[in-house]
């Protein structure tokens, strides 16, 4: 009964915390001084995109629709819709917004960190002015600080990113969170050389890939993108295969795809006043917004026609459809930050922006909701009432989408007005904070003033 009750009590201790740190709502957009809200909407709205492209792997295609056309006019328009605008444009879009929102993190952190390491030199109370060493001593311990934030964080959104892919083998979480690790070093002392260098690499790799599966026949392709299941994964038990395909996934999307690029792109977009201040860059945002959606469209153009007329697939049609993907991220991007506008005098937000910000700041939330209420939705219910999975057309999977989407904005607005972070993002900032382990440094000595003649 002791040990229950210590149990109990630090249980509820921990409990407690989590409740309590909710209501320090999280975002890139800190809820002190100047909100900008931009990036929160984007992130909102990103989260609709990733809805609809994430639908079909919950429900398969109509046998009708599998190597020759859709069931109907429906499904074949909105295919078409999708493949020009969502299918590849919706993750590298989250990954520029993952990037931007690192590097505002790291940004925030370095500032932060170096006020408090300078506050703590030895006369600072008494006003002494800090040296130009102690200040580079300063921010130095601060860039050190924000790399191990963030590599902290992405090794724990490793972790969420498998819990998650147990259900969901699509899981997007681990791979950022693998890329947090990786260049954690390179952002927080932006090494943007070397970033570029990364991300043109692995582009030339990803294009490699991508020309690799043009070319390779279709019962290939159909392995390698998960329409068909292979024969080691079959024998599995459901979890279990998940964990393989989640895992496999997980250096495919880093290595082979077009996430560290669009990654090093939005940390670098955070360096500038771009998103945050789209009201002074409207002429840029608005070709940016154009050009980019046209472009993307362009690559995935021959693409999308396959699905609608009986005319050959290009072996480079999932190539150029795959890295013109980016350029329509870019589009989405400009445009969402034009539409969300500059930060406003009282700070508020009205109509859509307001809903689309407050599932933006609890994005993680939202997109393991997704996961929570398709599973509902395509297993679960129908399992218990029916005895099988729900197996739908495109175009009425994608309004189940949408419906899923809303679903996130209610919740998302209840928390926002109950001044609640979402408890996903509560749970990794607590375990971000708890794992952080103290360094011991000693500030540099500081030189005493020579007088003339001494």
């Amino acid at each position: 009964e002791s040990s229950g009750s210590t149990w109990g009590a630090r249980s509820g201790g921990v409990l407690r915390r989590i409740i309590n740190g909710m209501h320090l709502i999280s975002s890139f957009t800190s809820s002190r001084g100047v909100r900008y809200p931009a990036p929160d909407v984007a992130r909102g709205f990103m989260l609709l995109l990733i809805a609809v492209a994430n639908v079909p792997q919950w429900s398969r295609v109509p046998a009708s629709f599998v190597g020759t056309f859709p069931a109907s006019a429906a499904d074949a328009w909105w295919v078409f819709i999708r493949e020009l605008f969502v299918d590849h444009r919706a993750y590298p879009l989250f990954a520029m917004l993952f990037g931007f929102g690192l590097m505002t993190m790291i940004n925030r952190r370095i500032a932060s960190g170096t006020e408090s390491y300078l506050q703590s030199l030895p006369g600072a109370d008494a006003g002494r002015e800090p040296t130009p060493q102690e200040e580079a001593w300063a921010r130095e311990q601060a860039t050190v600080d924000a790399r191990s934030l963030v590599r902290r964080r992405g090794w724990w959104m490793i972790l969420f990113g498998f819990v998650h892919g147990i259900f969901f083998p699509g899981d997007i979480i681990g791979a950022y969170g693998l890329v947090a690790v990786l260049f954690a070093g390179c952002l927080a002392r932006k090494q943007y050389t070397l970033l570029y260098s990364a991300g043109a690499f692995i582009t030339l790799l990803a294009a490699a890939n991508f020309l690799a599966m043009g070319f390779a026949s279709p019962e290939t392709i159909a392995v390698w993108s998960g329409a068909q299941e292979s024969q080691f994964t079959i024998a599995l038990p459901w979890f279990a295969a998940n964990i393989v395909e989640w895992t496999i996934a997980l250096f495919i999307q880093v290595l082979l795809a077009l996430i560290v690029p669009a990654a090093v792109l939005g940390a670098r977009l955070a360096d500038t006043g771009i998103i945050i201040h789209p009201e002074r860059h409207r002429g840029l945002l608005a070709a940016m917004g154009i050009g980019g959606l046209t472009v993307g469209a362009g690559g995935a153009l021959h693409s999308a026609l396959t699905k609608m007329m009986p005319i050959s697939a290009w072996p480079w049609d999932f190539a150029a459809k795959e890295l013109f993907g980016l350029a329509s991220a870019c589009g989405w991007l400009a445009l969402l930050a034009l539409y969300a506008g500059g930060p406003r005098e009282d700070g508020r937000l009205t109509g859509l922006r307001r809903l689309a910000s407050a599932v933006g700041r609890r994005s993680m939330t939202a997109y393991l909701s997704q996961t929570i209420l398709f599973g509902v939705i395509f297993v679960i219910v129908p399992l218990l009432v029916t005895g099988e999975r729900l197996w739908l057309g495109p175009a009425t999977a994608a309004l189940i989408a949408v419906a899923v989407w809303l679903v996130t904005v209610v919740l998302c607005v209840v928390l926002e007005r109950g001044g609640h972070a979402g408890p996903f993002e509560t749970l990794l900032r607590t375990a971000v904070a708890r794992s952080e382990r103290k360094r011991s440094m000693a500030p540099p000595a500081v030189q005493p003033i020579s007088r003339p003649g001494a």
